[in-house]
C-alpha cells in the first residue's frame, strides 16, 4: 500500500471515530436503590441474575439484626428482603450462586452453630436452610463465594 493510500485510510478512520464519538448519546447513571440499614447495608458482592430475570444479592451488614441480608431486586425496581441473618443461622454473607436446581447458595463469614461461618441454601421465595456450620476443625470464616461443578466429580 502506498503512502498516499495509507494516509487516506488513516484519515478516514480518524474522522469516522471522531464522528461516532460526537454523535454517541451521553451515558447516564441512575441509582436504582439506596440501602437504609433496615433493608441491609454494605453490599459489596456481585448481583446474580436469577432464572426469573430478577437480581439476587447479599448485604454483609444491616438488616433488622445487623448481620446482613439476602435480597431480590426485581427488574421493575422492587426490593424484597428474602432473609435477615440472626447470627445463629449465619452472619455477614458473601456472594450467591444460582445452582441448576433453581435455588441460591452462599456462605457466611461468621455465625452459625459454632460462630465461625456457614454454608446455606435459600429458595427464590426466601426459605433458608443451613447446610453446614463450620467448627474450626473443618474450616472457619469462608470469605469467598461458592462454585458449582457440573459433570463427573
Amino acid at each position: 500500500m502506498g503512502k498516499s493510500r495509507w494516509r487516506k485510510t488513516a484519515c478516514t478512520v480518524v474522522v469516522l471515530c471522531a464522528a461516532t464519538a460526537i454523535t454517541s448519546p451521553a451515558q447516564t447513571f441512575t441509582t436504582l436503590l439506596n440501602f437504609n440499614g433496615t433493608n441491609g447495608s454494605t453490599s459489596r458482592t456481585v448481583l446474580v441474575q436469577g432464572s426469573d430475570g430478577s437480581f439476587y444479592g447479599t448485604t454483609s451488614a444491616g438488616g433488622t439484626e445487623g448481620y446482613g441480608t439476602v435480597f431480590k431486586f426485581a427488574v421493575m425496581g422492587t426490593l424484597t428482603t428474602l432473609h435477615t441473618f440472626r447470627g445463629a443461622d449465619g452472619a455477614f454473607p458473601s456472594s450467591l450462586i444460582q445452582a441448576t436446581d433453581g435455588d441460591f447458595y452462599g456462605s457466611t463469614d461468621q455465625g452459625g452453630a459454632n460462630g465461625v461461618g456457614t454454608i446455606f441454601k435459600i429458595t427464590p421465595a426466601g426459605k433458608l436452610t443451613t447446610l453446614h456450620s463450620f467448627n474450626r476443625t473443618d474450616g472457619e470464616s469462608p470469605d469467598s463465594g461458592l462454585v458449582q461443578v457440573i459433570g463427573d466429580n
